[in-house]
Order: structure tokens, then C-alpha cells, then sequence
């Protein structure tokens, strides 16, 4: 694009408001007094001036060059730039006008205005959030609108989310993977006991200040447990999240979740941070959230990692919300004694992925495996299967494929090898199986449809 001439991106600036036409022309002036020579009047340089006094940002000049001078304020608040843009809104950084506070303000687009389920949910995050005051969910101060544009001011964290930190650095330390999932359930923690459930727990939801403290983040799919009726059953929204880190009873309802879904996608976010990957990377979206439901991820294999941790994810990921930890507080108080070198509770060391009949281990392909020298991820010798075992034991990060351990009174209660027996592991396995096609089924419809209407729309 053709850049505008001096005069014209001058009256451009001048028409946006950013800086005041007064102080504009004062500084210019100054600006062409104090230049050595006719080369440093140039145009440029005076607006390499005017950023590096914090009086445009890069983003600002990119807009103006364009000839655009709209769009730079909302409110109170001065843009400075574009942050993100998620699945419902765009995020950027801005001012307040007067106190000169930074926030970061979440805009919903123009376009959804006009939809009732958008602006309820946008409503409903403020309303969610603005309940909310803990030191690891990020604040929202205000929920205002400016015309025909509603917005959310916003806590700015200046920092990266786990997710980007994980893509730039690879699997994480497992004291600070530790760390900062303790202060991630804190502020879960907090969320639950007011009655509101996420249902959208992912690494790109947690961001890490530079001060270090990890901030829960986006409350737009919010439940509140309290409410006889929410969005999701208003506007039929079954299946609402990231597929990566669903939930699955969240995939078969997501209006009838309670906590403990927000807990499952925790531990998908603490296995991503110690594997680099999610649990299940490979697939359709609809195979993917099938997985969840039927499948166990990947063993995790790390010299660095303890046994006590991969028991307290496996605690984390069951697919029967029952067979979970409970809330948030049993999972601090156990990742806390292990950061103490305290033993982890009992209901953690005894925890199993197989809670569901017909449960399958993910394989990777051949040749897709990761690579084991940037990883820090790498084989680990066979060791013996334990001699006591009150219940299997899925031992993840120990062999190639988990091994189960199982005590002979366990193994008398099997049902025998003989026609009856073989003929009811059969059936099992069908109805399993059946069921499995029908819900990728359904979702894969799902998915058609939503697309269908996005397109409409």
C-alpha cells in the first residue's frame, strides 16, 4: 500500500485525536529546531520521535499510514495495540485517558451484536469474572459498550500463556510445572467456591506474568451452577471448549458439567506441560474428542519426572468424573507435599486411567515420534511390577506401554475363559465399539452443521 505524504499522514494524525492538534504542532516545531540537518526533518524520523516518547505505537503508525484514524479509542481508553483475537472477540492493549492505568480491553465484533447468544455470553463473562477477586485470575474492572461496540476492561498481564511457552521452549521444569499449576488451581479453586464452573481450561488460559504468578484466564464459557437455566441449554450449545482439553461427560452435555470437567482439562494442561503435546494430537476434532472418551493418552516418559506426579495426573485425566479428585484443594495439598518431599494421598497413588469398559491405549505412528534429544523425554528401563497391590495400577512413564498389576483375588472375581465368558467381553466390546461410531458420529454432524451456518451467517 501506498504510504500517504507528510501533509496528508499529518492530517490523518491530526483527525485520529491521538495527540492533541495543539501539542502536535508544538512538538513538530520543536522537533525541526532541535534537527541537525535537513535529513533528520524528515517525516520518519519525527515519528520515531513520537514513539519513542510512548505518544504513538507501532500499531497506531500502521493504521495511519493506511489512512485510517478511526477506531483508536474506546470510552475512556486509548488503543495502543492488538493483542489477540480468540473465538468471540478481539483483545487489545489500552490507557485510560486520564490515570493512565493500562488494561487490556476485550471487544466483541460489530458483526455479533445483532446475535443474542454472543452478546449474552459476553455479558455473562463480565458478570462471571467481575465476581471474582483472586491474585491468580486476571480482573476484570469494568463491561461498558460505546455505541454499537461492547467491551470488557481487562487486568493486563504483560507475559506469555503456557501454551506459547511451551511452544518456544519445549516441556517445562517440573518444579515450575509444579508451581504453576498450583497457583492455576488456586485460582480455580476460588472460581469453584463462588459457584462457577470454566469449562474452557487450556495452557493458552493461563498466562505468566513476569512477575511469575500464573493468572486463570477467560470466563466466557462460564457455568454458573447456581443459574436454573444456562446459555448452553438456551441456544442448544451441547458441546462447548477445547478439544484438546475436553472433558468428556463436557463432550456428551456441556450445560450438565459440575468442577470436576474443569479439573480433567487441568490435567490435560499439566500433561502438555511436562509432554509438549495434549494428550491426544492426532485426528479429526471429532476423533480427538472421542479419544477422550475411550482412549488413554500416551505414557509420559521422563528421567526427570517422579512417579508422584504422573499418579496425580493420572488422578486428574479419569474419564468417570467419580474416579477424580474431588476439587481443586486435593490436588494443591497433593502437588504441595510433593514439591515437600511429603508422601502424596492414597486416593493419587491408587488412581487408574482404566475406569471405562473397553478402554484403548493411543499409539503414536511409526516414525512420529518426538525427538528424544530437544525434549528432554527419553526411555526408561523395565521395572518389576508391584508385589502388593490393593487395585491395578496403570504405571505411566515407566515401560514403552503401562503396566497393570493385578492381585489374585482380583483375578478369581474375572469371568472364566470358557463360551459364557468369551461371549460377554464380546457383547462388551460391541456395545463399545457401537457406541464409540454413534457419538463421532453425532459430533461429526455437529461440526457440519455449525459450519454450514457459519457460512450462512
Amino acid at each position: 500500500m501506498t504510504e500517504l505524504s507528510s501533509k496528508s499522514f499529518l492530517s490523518v494524525l491530526t483527525r485520529s485525536g491521538l495527540i492533541e492538534p495543539d501539542r502536535l504542532k508544538t512538538l513538530l516545531s520543536e522537533f525541526q529546531k532541535n534537527a541537525k540537518d535537513e535529513k533528520q526533518k524528515k517525516l520518519s524520523h519525527f515519528l520515531n520521535h513520537l514513539i519513542e516518547s510512548d505518544l504513538l505505537t507501532e500499531w497506531h503508525l500502521e493504521k495511519l499510514k493506511a489512512g485510517k484514524y478511526k477506531g483508536f479509542f474506546l470510552g475512556k481508553y486509548k488503543l495502543l495495540r492488538h493483542l489477540g483475537t480468540g473465538g468471540m472477540s478481539s483483545v487489545y492493549l489500552a490507557e485510560h485517558s486520564i490515570m493512565k492505568k493500562r488494561r487490556a480491553i476485550k471487544v466483541l465484533p460489530r458483526k455479533r451484536v445483532s446475535d443474542k447468544s454472543y452478546l449474552e455470553r459476553f455479558y455473562r463473562e463480565g458478570r462471571a469474572a467481575a465476581s471474582l477477586n483472586h491474585k491468580n485470575i486476571v480482573r476484570v474492572y469494568d463491561i461498558d459498550s460505546d455505541g454499537e461496540t461492547h467491551y470488557l476492561v481487562m487486568e493486563f498481564v504483560d507475559g506469555l500463556d503456557l501454551y506459547d511457552l511451551v511452544k518456544e521452549r519445549g516441556p517445562l521444569s517440573i518444579p515450575e510445572t509444579i508451581e504453576y499449576l498450583i497457583g492455576a488451581l488456586k485460582g480455580l479453586n476460588h472460581a469453584h467456591q463462588a459457584n462457577l464452573v470454566h469449562r474452557d481450561i487450556k495452557p493458552a488460559n493461563l498466562l505468566l506474568g513476569k512477575d511469575g504468578v500464573v493468572k486463570l484466564l477467560d470466563m466466557g464459557l462460564a457455568l454458573f451452577r447456581e443459574e436454573e437455566e444456562s446459555l448452553t441449554v438456551a441456544h442448544n450449545e451441547k458441546v462447548i471448549g477445547t478439544a484438546d482439553y475436553l472433558a468428556p461427560e463436557q463432550a456428551i452435555n456441556s450445560h450438565d458439567v459440575d468442577h470436576r470437567a474443569d479439573i480433567y482439562g487441568m490435567g490435560c494442561t499439566l500433561y502438555y506441560c511436562l509432554a509438549g503435546r495434549p494428550p491426544f494430537d492426532e485426528g479429526t476434532l471429532a476423533q480427538r474428542i472421542a479419544m477422550h472418551q475411550s482412549t488413554e493418552p500416551e505414557p509420559i516418559e521422563r528421567d526427570d519426572c517422579p512417579q508422584e506426579l504422573l499418579q496425580i495426573l493420572n488422578a486428574m485425566i479419569q474419564k468417570d468424573p467419580a474416579a477424580r479428585y474431588q476439587d481443586c484443594q486435593q490436588v494443591i495439598a497433593d502437588l504441595e507435599a510433593l514439591q515437600k518431599g511429603q508422601a502424596i494421598s492414597e486416593f493419587a497413588r491408587k488412581a487408574t486411567v482404566s475406569t471405562l469398559p473397553g478402554l484403548k491405549k493411543k499409539r503414536r505412528k511409526p516414525g512420529t515420534e518426538p525427538p528424544q534429544e530437544t525434549d528432554g523425554v527419553s526411555e526408561k528401563p523395565p521395572v518389576s511390577k508391584p508385589e502388593n497391590s490393593a487395585a491395578p495400577q496403570i504405571q505411566l512413564g515407566e515401560d514403552a506401554e503401562p503396566r497393570v498389576s493385578v492381585s489374585k483375588k482380583e483375578l478369581s472375581g474375572l469371568p472364566s475363559a470358557g463360551k459364557k465368558g468369551v461371549r460377554r467381553k464380546n457383547s462388551n466390546n460391541l456395545a463399545n465399539i457401537i457406541l464409540a461410531i454413534f457419538i463421532v458420529g453425532m459430533l461429526t454432524i455437529l461440526m457440519a452443521v455449525l459450519i454450514i451456518v457459519s457460512l450462512v451467517l
